[in-house]
């Protein structure tokens, strides 16, 4: 009985440590599983992380097909094709005496004095020889206007001719009819103003070099004397005009020196109104090869101050956590902007005095205040991403 008893007991025992063994095979098998799947998970996710950073980093990602631009901390990649959709621009640095220099952008307009309207000296039949809207030459013919009275005039001149003549014949002198004579060609000579006349028909031509700008009368129409049937324009008798809010205008004066692109002129100061902007007007010394409406911008010299120092345009300016910033083109990369802290100093004219820049440095004028919010600053919430039509949307990608 005892021997059973032995044999019972060591077979329990064989029987649980065959099941314990294989428990705990089973438990270190899924132990290892999970320590797998861990270690899995976690490559996956830094792998992920990963490219999240090289995303952020200003490197190109995609999501459902769609091209995204990305910015870092300090830095934003723009491809030249978005650069082109959100209009983005740049102005490089310059050399320029802020303080002595006042500049302002306007248009050029016409002289009050660039049209000319050419008027018809007698009543008349007009018959127009030119065409709208073609250049002309000074002395080319305009218009015609057959006269009546230019008739009526050259009849009568021609009868006391006959009867002077008579007279001549007979050999003996009438000082009244050669009185009347020269009274009758003189008074026919100012009338058709020494311009060509021929049978009644007289011929108007350009006083100037221009532009047929319009018909004030129709081919065919009776005329009046006075009457001005065509209007010639001197296209590039041309004068440059700013609107300056009052405050700004009190720095300027007449007849000082100003330059708008190529051409040298003089400052004229308009009348202001009850919108406290005035007209600043820069009188150049002769035409123009510009043309009306075309904007430009005038600068002005306030003094004879040769100190200059480097400036951009102010509005290239924006504040990034309290403190003046401008975004710089990369000189080695032109889709890399960086953003750089500048200090200030005077201000004129819509341009700047800085420092913290290169003298080459290339801003960002247009497009600045978007860059600012793709910009992951203290003053934004999260980054943001540029689509390819050159909107941004603030959100993470």
């Amino acid at each position: 009985m005892i021997r059973l008893a032995v044999i019972f007991v060591s077979c329990v025992f064989f029987f649980l440590g065959c099941d314990c063994s294989h428990d705990h095979a089973h438990s270190g098998h899924d132990n290892q599983h999970h320590h797998d799947h861990d270690h899995e998970h976690d490559h996956e996710h830094n792998q992920d992380h990963d490219k999240s950073e090289n995303c952020n980093s200003g490197e190109k990602c995609s999501d459902k097909g769609e091209s995204h631009q990305h910015t870092s901390q300090n830095t934003i990649r723009l491809s030249m094709n978005i650069q082109r959709a959100m209009g983005l621009e740049t102005v490089k640095a310059q050399k320029r005496d802020v303080k002595s220099i006042f500049t302002c952008s306007g248009v050029y307009e016409l002289l009050p004095n660039a049209r000319e309207s050419v008027a018809t000296p007698v009543a008349g039949r007009l018959t127009i020889l030119v065409k709208p809207l073609s250049y002309v030459k000074k002395g080319d013919a305009l218009f015609t206007v057959t006269s009546p009275e230019l008739v009526a005039r050259s009849r009568q001149i021609a009868a006391l001719e006959r009867r002077l003549d008579a007279y001549r014949q007979i050999k003996t002198r009438n000082a009244e009819l050669e009185n009347e004579l020269e009274v009758k060609r003189a008074e026919r000579l100012a009338l058709i103003s020494h311009s060509e006349e021929k049978d009644g028909v007289i011929t108007l031509v350009s006083p100037v070099d221009g532009l047929v700008e319009s018909f004030l009368k129709q081919n065919g129409e009776w005329l009046e004397m006075g009457d001005s049937p065509v209007v010639i324009v001197r296209s590039h008798a041309l004068c440059f005009k700013a609107l300056v809010p009052s405050g700004e205008a009190a720095k300027l004066k007449d007849d000082l020196s100003a330059r708008v692109g190529s051409f040298a002129g003089k400052v004229r100061l308009g009348v202001g109104d009850n919108t406290s902007l005035v007209p600043v007007y820069v009188i150049f010394d002769g035409d123009v090869k510009a043309l009306a409406g075309m904007r430009d911008e005038a600068v002005i010299v306030l003094s004879d101050s040769k100190t200059s120092a480097l400036a951009i345009p102010a509005k290239s300016i924006v504040s990034i956590n309290l403190k003046p910033t401008v975004f710089v083109r990369d000189s080695k990369d032109s889709e890399k902007f960086l953003a750089l802290e500048v200090a200030t100093f005077d201000s004129s004219g819509g341009w700047t005095e800085v420092e913290g820049l290169d003298a080459d440095a290339e801003v960002v004028v247009s497009g600045a205040y978007e860059l600012k919010l793709a910009l992951p600053s203290g003053e934004t919430k999260s980054a943001g991403h540029f689509h390819a039509d050159g909107t941004f949307h603030e959100a993470e990608h």
